[in-house]
């Protein structure tokens, strides 16, 4: 059920949304829980407030500390970078591009806590260094269609929405996954509609999928992390992933337009905004959802190789790809009672 709280969102956006306004909450809260809450909104609002220098310089000592320190995170960003990259890619330069994807992550994360205080959302044009859209995404925004939003965690995915619903993409409501700490979720929830958009918590939000896009609402969703239940093993990279099944599904049943896109990070607080694909419902027809994974599976590369230094390479994108593992998982959710 929905929070009975006053809406966030900018006045110069609709008001009256698709679906309603919906709870994307962790399941942990207690003392423990507001207390990690609390110093970590503490430090990251202190940060975002420190003048770029001293900035930078804590998010380069910060991320030394953490390839040393977080090596099972540092490890997986390696195997990540050789797998994209192959024998072409020295030890200096592998070593370089863990410590810059630690660099990248910590810019996002600490920025992404200064929005709200350092950019005005009615404003947020002034902080565009360009806007590159497919025409028939220009199209889409100028008659109010519907369609489905494809990204990945490359550039600033959260500024990206954010920017999306000003340019007008709105109704705007992204796909979330809540992080555990439920006072932290709260937080997080409340910034993202003071951004212009409305989460949907990833359980349970394909329900609501095919009434925001017959309101003309956009969903949209970050396709590029490892699906845990369910998956469908499709390359990336040339080596085979767990990725999500259901948007393949999904995005073949609604028969709606998919725009894959991404939001890059020019400066502190500053991005320009590339919408280069445009998927129309036709060329889906007869395509097995693997299929449709796999190509957005490609045009992620793509992009990735373009800006490789502003890519989340510390996720551990190739565990748990074993065929008999996957069987297993397979059976277990087709058991009656299940979790599926």
């Amino acid at each position: 059920m929905s929070e009975s709280i006053p809406s966030l969102l900018p006045p110069s956006l609709r008001q009256d949304w698709p679906v309603p306004r919906q709870d994307a909450l962790g399941e942990r809260g207690g003392a423990m829980a507001w207390l990690e809450y609390a110093a970590g909104r503490g430090a990251l609002g202190v940060l975002s407030r420190l003048p770029d220098g001293p900035r930078e310089a804590f998010i380069g000592a910060f991320a030394r500390l953490a390839v040393r320190v977080d090596r099972s995170h540092s490890d997986a960003a390696r195997d990540f970078l050789r797998t994209a990259f192959g024998p072409s890619i020295s030890h200096a330069e592998l070593e370089e591009r863990v410590l810059q994807a630690w660099r990248h992550f910590l810019r996002i994360t600490i920025e992404s806590s200064g929005f709200a205080h350092r950019v005005d959302f009615a404003d947020l044009g002034a902080h565009l260094d360009g806007v590159d859209l497919h025409p028939d995404a220009e199209k889409l925004r100028a008659d109010k269609k519907g369609a489905i939003f494809v990204t990945g965690h490359l550039g600033d995915w959260e500024a990206g929405s954010a920017a999306l619903a000003y340019l007008g993409f709105d109704p705007f409501y992204a796909v979330v996954k809540a992080p555990k700490n439920r006072p932290l979720s709260a937080h997080l929830q409340r910034l993202r509609e003071a951004r212009g958009l409305r989460s949907l918590p990833r359980r349970g939000a394909m329900q609501h999928a095919s009434q925001i896009l017959r309101g003309g609402g956009y969903l949209g969703m970050v396709l590029d992390q490892r699906a845990r239940k369910r998956p469908v093993l499709a390359p990336f990279f040339g080596r085979p992933a767990r990725c999500d099944r259901s948007a393949g599904v999904l995005m073949k049943r609604l028969r709606t337009p998919v725009l894959i896109g991404f939001c890059y990070r020019t400066a502190p607080w500053r991005w320009r905004v590339h919408v280069p694909t445009v998927i129309h419902p036709e060329e889906l027809v007869g395509v097995d959802p693997d299929a449709i994974v796999a190509r957005l599976n490609r045009e992620f590369e793509t992009a990735i190789r373009a800006m490789p230094d502003q890519y989340m390479w510390i996720h551990d994108r190739y565990r748990g790809t074993d065929p008999a593992a996957l069987a297993l998982e397979e059976a277990a959710a087709e058991t009656p009672g299940s979790e599926g």
